[in-house]
């Protein structure tokens, strides 16, 4: 039990920094990029820079989703820990490569491999967190960890405009001013690395802290399999993946494909609209999005409460739901505390549905191909957040500006609604399919326990 708690903690407690340093740079992302990004033309091809802030998300997404499932698999034969180290090794140098990059294509890199470091960290540690869980506590340990998460992400962005803020005494433009914050972030992510090597326990070892040898074997293994890794016809596209699994299985693919697609279609611009069309400095935004994360974040630990005292399937259901309605009516042009209420109560309905979701995810795995199958959902999610920023990037170009789009009576809308009304559409229409097609008889969880209570009833039927 000791060690159990330990290992939640120091898994916790290394994600709640990384994603510190993260929240403190992903808001800002788009409006940095868009101080020193310029259309590319290529012939008459012409790129603009909604365009290319798109790519940056799209290239992580696109390396995250090849290489989560294969890592996953790494990590089912050789422990969680060694592939999580390497990531969050990797982390502490791409966050310094966000301040050293000068131009698209090299921030087009730095997102690449941030891609490879989170294939490396996530959906392993959420491997470790189900690994160390019993059944009856997975909804609220997974609660927990992703509440350190989207702490991490809410405090994040007060952190970033504060040492923009700071930044800006000390060195003159908001460029170079921006890239010293992200050498602070650089620094602090070096703290995430320390907690998790040292506190995380190592099932296959028994020990906490992996030393100099260890590390270098961590490293070797990783690139053993990254350098074995062969273009070939993905997995995805063989008849024989998709008889393998239920259609429970299925659905949650498909629910994870359109998450990923949903949230990088709108969110790699979001701060940029917010600069356009309220005319917002980066400071406020950060100040929004933190206000919102902060409020959010104290609905985490009901969620994954709920999880476990509910219907894991109906809350994924209701929140996705009421999440895409509230969704639909951001770009309404409205009052400066209205948009901040939209964003809070959006971001409570989607702390209660994400440990659902990785709950419900659980409990239709088995528990010898965790990793793979975490790796596999992560991979649709990250497929979904490829195609995503691009569609949303090339559509925001067409109708990016200050002045409204629509006007309905008095109520005028932005550009931005085009997405958000594909997007809405499409969430809801996961939602059905989660609905519909999650059948109780596919769950593990379920199998498990009837076959643990069948074993112990026995020897009393025998004597008898």
């Amino acid at each position: 039990m000791r060690k159990e708690r330990q290992t939640l903690f120091g898994l916790m407690l290394s994600s709640f920094i990384i994603n510190l340093g993260w929240g403190a740079i992903l808001p800002f992302m788009a409006i940095y990029a868009d101080l020193f990004f310029y259309d590319f033309h290529w012939g008459s091809l012409t790129i603009n820079v909604t365009t290319q802030i798109g790519l940056l998300t799209s290239a992580m997404m696109i390396s995250r989703a090849i290489l989560a499932p294969i890592f996953g698999r790494l990590s089912d034969s050789e422990g969680r820990k060694p592939v999580i180290v390497v990531g969050l090794a990797m982390y502490v140098f791409l966050t310094f490569g966000f301040g050293l990059a000068k131009a698209f294509w090299s921030l087009f890199l730095v997102r690449f491999f941030q891609g490879v470091a989170s294939a490396l960290v996530w959906p392993v540690a959420e491997s470790a967190i189900v690994d160390i869980s019993e059944d009856e506590k997975r909804g609220r340990n997974l609660g927990w960890f992703i509440l350190s998460q989207s702490l991490g992400w809410a405090i994040g962005p007060f952190l970033g405009s504060g040492l923009f803020s700071l930044s800006k005494l000390i060195v003159v433009g908001d460029v170079a001013a921006f890239r010293i914050t992200f050498f602070f972030l650089g620094a602090l992510s070096f703290f995430s690395f320390l907690a998790f090597n040292f506190m995380v326990i190592d099932p296959k070892t028994g020990t906490a802290r992996m030393n100099l040898k260890d590390l270098w074997k961590a490293l070797v293994d990783v690139l053993k399999t990254f350098g074995q890794f062969r273009i070939r016809v993905p997995k995805l596209l063989r008849p024989s993946f998709w008889k393998e699994r239920s259609g429970s299985l299925k659905s949650i693919y498909f629910l994870s494909f359109t998450n990923g697609f949903n949230f990088a279609m709108v969110f790699p611009i979001l701060s940029l609209f917010l600069v356009d069309s309220y005319g917002l400095t980066a400071e406020t935004v950060g100040i929004i999005f933190g206000i919102s994360g902060i409020v959010g974040v104290t609905f985490n630990p009901l969620g994954g409460y709920l999880a476990d005292k509910t219907s894991k399937k109906i809350l994924v259901v209701i929140s996705g739901t009421l999440s895409a309605i509230l969704l639909f009516f951001l770009g309404f042009q409205m009052v400066a505390y209205g948009l901040i209420a939209l964003f809070i109560v959006r971001q409570l309905i989607q702390q209660i549905n994400m440990p659902a979701f990785r709950a419900l995810q659980a409990d239709l795995v088995k528990d010898e191909v965790r990793g793979l199958e975490f790796g596999n959902v992560q991979m649709f999610n990250n497929f979904g957040a490829v195609l995503g920023p691009i569609i949303g990037g090339i559509l925001y170009g067409q109708f990016r500006g200050s002045t409204p789009l629509w006007t309905i009576g008095s109520v005028n809308i932005f550009g931005l609604e085009v997405l958000l009304i594909i997007t809405t559409t499409i969430m809801i229409l996961s939602a059905l399919v989660i609905f519909f097609f999650v059948k109780k008889k596919d769950y593990v969880v379920n199998v498990k326990k009837i076959k643990e209570e069948s074993e112990r009833i026995t020897p009393i039927d025998l004597n008898d």
